[in-house]
């Protein structure tokens, strides 16, 4: 005779495996749901990151430039080492290599006659220059400099250079404006044999092209700055000018007859940008692009004593 199986030994019965089933497919979903969850988190914060991010960047580079402007270059009112142009800054410094690079005065040709025949010394856009005491000579072809004629500053950049020994004929671009500063001796400077000079300027440019953020150091031979980009998405970058006496405006001026708004009065800059994030996302912002609007305030410390000694 058979005897019954013992309860131990029994197998689950259907019911129970489709219950057991159905707690699995219950507990399988809510952690896969908390997983997509999180991970949309996870992606929503890295998205709001990287603005967060992006803004900091530029805030830190924009803060680093500001208090190196003006080094070695004081501001006349027609001439300043910050500009603002639209959505262009451009800042001027003298660079430390490490001491201040000097100025060249020009090695005129025999005679006495003073102010010089129109254009340079050696061709309409080359003029000769003295080497320092030394011998040596710190500029190079695609070096941006100040020439300096008595109180006219105008801005070069270098294309050729010959070495003579004690002197260098230097030629540079027939670019009328660099950077939108007066450059070379267009419209009539005369050279003077005893008071003009050229030396080595620094410049630090940021504009804005499309939604980049972009930063140059150096200027290609055309006059273009050798540009770099240093934020992605930016939507939006203005720029305004703060004056010694509380005015804001777009640019100096210094041929308006307003003496309180020349480039030695200029005391500061007021930055508004929005900064964007590179894509959208469902969970951010309502599906909208997450952005945020910055603003920020440089007071050149350079500038600032500028105000100070006078």
């Amino acid at each position: 005779m058979s005897r019954p199986m013992a309860a131990e030994n029994r197998g689950f019965t259907l019911i129970e495996v489709m219950i057991s089933l159905t707690v699995g497919i219950i507990v399988l979903s809510g952690a896969l749901s908390f997983a997509v969850g999180m991970w949309r988190s996870l992606e929503g914060n890295e998205i709001r990151e990287d603005v967060y991010r992006d803004a900091r960047y530029m805030e830190m580079s924009l803060e680093r430039d500001f208090q190196g402007t003006g080094v070695g270059l004081v501001s006349t009112v027609s001439f300043g080492s910050l500009a603002v142009w639209g959505d262009t800054i451009t800042m001027l410094r003298i660079p430390f290599m490490p001491n201040e690079s000097p100025p060249y005065q020009i090695d005129p040709p025999a005679g006495v006659n003073n102010p010089l025949n129109p254009g340079g010394t050696c061709g309409a856009r080359c003029i000769n220059l003295q080497k320092a005491a030394d011998g040596s000579f710190d500029l190079e072809v695609g070096d941006l400099a100040r020439l300096q004629v008595n109180d006219e500053r105008r801005l070069i950049l270098i294309q050729k250079i010959a070495d003579y020994g004690a002197t260098v004929a230097i030629e540079f671009t027939a670019a009328p404006l660099i950077l939108h500063y007066a450059a070379g001796l267009a419209g009539g400077v005369l050279l003077d044999r005893f008071s003009s000079f050229v030396q080595k300027v620094s410049a630090v440019i940021y504009y804005l092209d499309g939604t980049e953020l972009k930063r140059a150091e150096t200027l290609n031979l055309d006059g273009t700055p050798a540009a770099e980009t240093i934020a992605y998405g930016v939507q939006s970058f203005e720029v305004s000018l703060l004056f010694i006496d509380g005015d804001e405006a777009d640019a100096a001026n210094s041929a308006d007859g307003d003496i309180t708004n020349d480039f030695d009065d200029i005391t500061g800059v007021r930055i508004r940008a929005e900064v964007g994030a590179d894509r959208i996302h469902r969970s951010v912002n309502a599906g909208n692009l997450f952005t945020r609007k910055y603003e920020w305030i440089y007071s050149p410390r350079n500038l600032l004593y500028e105000r100070n000694r006078i």
